[in-house]
């Protein structure tokens, strides 16, 4: 089941996206490295800045998210430089398009038959990497009911994955969804088995993370071409925390529609929103 998503702060020092050809080992295709320093990156709404879309973070959507570039404080500035990207979700909505979208690259990744709806593009890749670093803006406290999404996406909410974070007592928490059609399997587009039963978006607690250092996400994405084949892994620190798929049949078969390709990372606050959190960190 898909978590409900919280309030949670993130500090993003920099994040390098990236598509590869056939697999990981092959040559690159394309790559966008991000580090939010000025004077690329001025501190405010991060919407049109260096290719950057917040619609919402500068008034022009569904809610005014509190997505900004920010200046760092002590202990974000140790190993993050001078500004970050920061988050809390002070204000949500259920909308999409109008979240915070990294800068695109300009080859997207995604199976053949991917449909990009005029919101990605380029010549078709068949891997898909993002890393980034994160840490809690309140590094010396557990802060109850944190939480953030982001997800793999060609710009306008069509995710094909989801990693969330959590802060529970013990840490923050690294969460894990996936989409799995299981037997009786969908076999084409709209099938209800691949729809009902016990399909459905697992999610993997994969993870707990020290608030106290920041840490380095990555997850890369091997698109492969037909069902239940696409490969996720999801690593922490560089080490390997999970292994799973795509929403790649949530597409086929729940909302009958081909999948969809990626180029840029989303960063998304929905759910109850926090307005005690408005700034914080």
């Amino acid at each position: 089941m898909m978590r409900k998503a919280r309030k949670f702060l993130l500090l993003a020092a920099s994040i390098a996206l990236v598509t590869f050809g056939t697999s990981l080992f092959t040559a690159l295709a394309d790559s966008s490295s991000i580090n939010f320093e000025a004077p690329t990156y001025s501190v405010g709404s991060i919407h049109l800045q260096d290719g950057w879309s917040s619609a919402g973070s500068a008034g022009s959507g569904c809610a005014l998210y509190d997505h900004a570039v920010v200046a760092n404080g002590p202990f974000a500035a140790a190993s993050f430089g001078a500004q970050s990207f920061r988050i809390s979700n002070a204000v949500t909505s259920g909308c999409f398009g109008d979240q915070t979208f990294s800068n695109s690259l300009t080859n997207e990744a995604g199976e053949t038959s991917a449909v990009s709806g005029g919101f990605s593009g380029g010549i078709r890749q068949k891997t898909y990497q993002v890393q980034f670093n994160i840490a809690s803006t309140v590094p010396a406290a557990h802060q109850p009911g944190l939480f953030m999404s982001t997800s793999a996406d060609r710009g306008d909410g069509a995710r094909m994955s989801w990693v969330g974070f959590e802060d529970m007592p013990d840490g923050i928490h690294v969460g894990f969804n996936d989409y799995q059609d299981l037997a009786p399997f969908g076999g084409s587009v709209n099938d209800p088995n691949g729809c009902d039963g016990d399909d459905n978006f697992f999610y993997s607690d994969v993870a707990t993370l020290d608030r106290s250092v920041p840490h380095t996400i990555k997850l890369v994405i091997q698109f492969v071409d037909g069902p239940r084949n696409d490969i996720a892994k999801l690593y922490v620190d560089g080490v390997l925390v999970k292994t799973g798929t795509s929403w790649e049949d949530y597409f086929r078969y729940c909302e009958g529609n081909p999948t969809r390709p990626v180029d840029s990372y989303l960063f998304r606050t929905g759910g109850p929103a926090a307005p005690g959190t408005s700034g914080q960190g």
